[in-house]
């Protein structure tokens, strides 16, 4: 009978430690590419909260919401009881990440940055924040093949053609990308030119500087085209309707955060993008991700 109790009491432990360490910790994802990347380790039974910029995939704008990215409530994450926050670098207040700090919740920063470097610094980050380094390596090797193939590809390529990146486009002068932004990357990654090279950030620009510009290729969001009522509405607008893009019907728009997230799914992004800069680059396809699904 003592054997037998024994060996139940140290089943027992035994279910009781394996259990405890597989406790599945509560996390909070701030920004975008951040909960892209905690879905592609497979670790999104831990989210218990993301900020509104994390629309992808799907399953992520039904978790609880923390407010935008540079604008967090505090009181909205710990209302939510995480054991670990993981914010890009772009997160903000300041003050409200302290406030969390201050409340003992882990706050874990991960690198911005707007190339593949970046992106994989970014992923080691959010792995070694959920103890997922194997996972972290795996996922950072798979990005780092599939975004050689498109640079290989691109690198054989010397046409530059002169693209300007539009943000809501049809309410009053649109905002234009200038340097140092991740549409200037993502230009100049898939082998374009950006023809706003005088600022950076973004600003307003005039019908008559974009008409000056003259740019060939005109890249947007969906979501700015949807909002004015279609491509042919934005071919009319002022200084647009003047350009070679508007005349070659060369306005080009892709989702925001897939265009401009430099999450997991930067490689499809950079070639969907080269393509349509140039669709008779001869770009190979690249294989079917589990977490750069439509």
């Amino acid at each position: 009978m003592r054997r037998i109790l024994a060996r139940a009491a140290a089943a027992a432990l035994l279910a009781f430690a394996h259990s405890a360490a597989e406790a599945v910790e509560r996390v909070v994802a701030v920004g975008g590419g951040v909960t892209e990347i905690v879905y592609a380790l497979g670790a999104q039974a831990r989210l218990v909260g993301v900020d509104t910029t994390s629309l992808y995939p799907e399953a992520a704008r039904r978790l609880p919401q923390v407010g935008y990215l540079r604008a967090l409530s505090a009181e909205g994450v710990l209302s939510l009881q995480p054991d670990v926050v993981i914010a890009d670098e772009a997160a903000g207040p300041p003050a409200a990440l302290e406030q969390i700090a201050r409340a003992g919740v882990r706050v874990v920063r991960v690198g911005d940055g707007y190339d593949p470097d970046a992106v994989l610094r970014r992923v080691a980050g959010v792995a070694a924040a959920l103890d997922q380094e194997a996972a972290g390596a795996a996922l950072a090797a798979a990005l780092r093949e599939d975004i050689g193939t498109v640079e290989r590809a691109l690198a054989a390529d010397s046409a530059r053609p002169g693209v300007l990146f539009l943000l809501g486009v049809g309410r009053g002068a649109p905002q234009a990308s200038g340097r140092g932004t991740a549409a200037d990357a993502m230009i100049r990654l898939a082998g374009g030119r950006n023809v706003v090279d005088a600022y950076q950030g973004y600003r307003p620009l005039s019908a008559e500087r974009i008409a000056a510009l003259d740019p060939a290729i005109i890249v947007t969001t969906r979501e700015s085209v949807e909002q004015i009522g279609g491509i042919d509405a934005v071919l009319r607008l002022p200084g647009i309707a003047l350009t070679r893009a508007a005349a070659d019907r060369r306005i080009v728009a892709f989702d925001t955060l897939y265009l401009l997230g430099f999450g997991p799914r930067l490689a499809h992004a950079l070639r969907d993008t080269a393509l349509a800069l140039d669709p008779a680059r001869p770009i190979p396809s690249l294989p079917a991700r589990r977490w750069a699904a439509p």
